[in-house]
């Protein structure tokens, strides 16, 4: 069957399968452009956002109103994920549980920055929910107090997602700890290192090897497509380019 996968920096460096076309981060009309190209499973990892207008709900309502399995993961596809799951777009991975009962609701816990496709969407800021996941491994191997790891988790937090770095995170631990305790720090933050959007981007792509599509026909609702919903899109859609 058919399938796509909208990806960046969650997998920078990691191989897709053969037989799962990859494109870039997803953007306003990823998903429709996608679904006007014949795929049938269409999944999300990254997005863009901000400059670029960010993948619309309704088109992936549309998408799933068509029959189409879409999936999301590790970031902007576990936001969509969790948005829409009442509808039927599926989510996985922790990231995704995470943001579906409520225990995150600030998008900014996957916003990354990162280079262009030339350079393979390389990462060049540190994921705020990666650090959260390695400080509490780091905690769990009593290598950090909790009262520590508390207080550089609101650190860090405090920071615009473009300034979480590890360059940043070894200053706030040096300042918190000392010089000597702060290094040794980073050193088992960097060797005990959690990259939970990689882990849930490769879960996702696991599913997508498996089996068939969790959608398999149209649901029950009725997708609204309201004059205004055409007008609009079609006006955006002008400046995505088909997909192969």
């Amino acid at each position: 069957m058919k399938t796509c996968l909208f990806a960046g920096p969650s997998l920078f460096r990691c191989s897709v399968p053969a037989g799962i076309r990859l494109h870039g981060p997803a953007a306003m009309g990823s998903v429709f452009r996608a679904l006007e190209a014949g795929y049938r499973r269409i999944a999300i990892v990254d997005g863009y956002f901000g400059n670029t207008p960010a993948v619309w709900h309704k088109e992936i309502l549309f998408a799933l109103s068509q029959g189409v399995e879409v999936c999301g993961a590790a970031s902007m596809g576990a936001l969509r994920a969790a948005e829409l799951h009442e509808f039927g777009m599926l989510g996985i991975g922790r990231i995704f549980r995470l943001y579906r009962r409520g225990a995150w609701v600030d998008d900014d816990e996957v916003a990354v920055t990162h280079g262009p496709e030339e350079l393979g969407f390389c990462p060049t800021s540190e994921v705020m929910a990666n650090i959260r996941f390695t400080l509490r491994r780091l905690r769990h191997s009593a290598l950090i107090s909790e009262a520590n790891e508390i207080e550089l988790v609101r650190r860090m937090k405090a920071r615009h997602f473009s300034e979480r770095t590890r360059d940043e995170l070894g200053e706030q631990a040096a300042r918190l700890l000392g010089m000597r305790p702060g290094a040794e720090l980073m050193l088992a933050f960097e060797r005990r290192y959690v990259d939970a959007k990689r882990d849930d981007a490769l879960a996702l792509i696991g599913h997508l090897l498996r089996g068939t599509p969790a959608v398999t026909k149209a649901p029950s609702w009725r997708f609204p497509a309201t004059v205004h919903w055409l007008q609009q899109f079609d006006q955006r859609l002008e400046d995505v380019p088909p997909l192969r």
